[in-house]
C-alpha cells in the first residue's frame, strides 16, 4: 500500500474506535508511555496538543508539570516548520494552522525555533497515523515532525493505538524510527 492508502485506511480505522474504548486506551497508553525512562529523566518534555481520535496528550502534561518539568507545545507555521512554545497552567490557546489548539507565548523567550534545542535530557511525545514493527512512523503528510525530528536528538516516543500498526511503512533515508512506540497493549521498540 502507498503512504496514502495506509493514512486513509487507518484515519477512518481510527475514527471508528468507541469512546469508551478510546478513554480506556488513551489511559493504558498514557500509564505505558511516562514510565519511559527517557520521559521520566527528562527536565524537558515536548507534548503535541491532540486532535480529536488521537491519543490525548494532556495527561502527559499535567504529569510533567507535576513532577517540575518544563513543558513545550509545537505551533505549525505556514512556511512547513514548527516552531515550540513553553506553556504553563496559564497559557491561552486559539485555534492554530490546521485547527489543532496552540498556545499564545506568555514572554518572548517562550518560543524555542531552533529544533536541536530538544537534545539529551528532553523528551519528545510523538504523534502519528501509522507505525510498523521497526517503529518507522508514517504521519500525516505535511512533513512538520519530519523536519522537527531530523534535528532533535531528545527521546522520540510515540503513541498510537494497536490498530495503527501495519505490516510495513514505506519509508526513506531521511525518515526517523522512533526510539519506541507504546500502543494500549504494548511497547514496540526498533529491531
Amino acid at each position: 500500500m502507498t503512504k496514502t492508502e495506509i493514512r486513509e485506511t487507518i484515519l477512518q480505522q481510527r475514527k471508528s474506535i468507541a469512546e469508551s474504548d478510546r478513554a480506556l486506551w488513551d489511559q493504558l497508553i498514557f500509564e505505558r508511555a511516562h514510565k519511559h525512562k527517557a520521559f521520566q529523566l527528562a527536565h524537558t518534555v515536548h507534548v503535541y496538543s491532540s486532535m480529536p481520535e488521537e491519543v490525548e496528550s494532556t495527561p502527559f502534561v499535567e504529569y510533567a508539570w507535576g513532577i517540575g518539568k518544563e513543558v513545550y507545545v509545537p505551533m505549525s507555521g505556514p512556511d512547513g516548520v514548527l516552531t515550540h512554545c513553553r506553556i504553563t497552567w496559564r497559557t491561552q490557546w486559539v485555534k492554530g494552522l490546521f485547527g489543532i489548539r496552540e498556545p499564545l507565548a506568555e514572554k518572548p523567550e517562550d518560543i524555542v525555533t531552533d529544533h536541536a534545542f530538544f537534545g539529551q535530557g528532553a523528551a519528545i511525545i510523538v504523534p502519528l497515523v501509522a507505525f510498523d514493527q521497526r517503529c518507522m512512523r508514517l504521519g500525516y503528510g505535511k512533513g512538520f515532525y519530519d523536519r522537527f525530528l531530523a534535528q532533535a536528538t531528545a527521546a522520540k516516543i510515540g503513541i498510537a493505538y494497536e490498530l495503527q500498526r501495519v505490516q510495513s511503512v514505506p519509508s526513506q533515508v531521511h525518515d526517523i524510527a522512533m526510539d519506541a512506540i507504546a500502543t494500549q497493549e504494548r511497547w514496540y521498540k526498533p529491531q
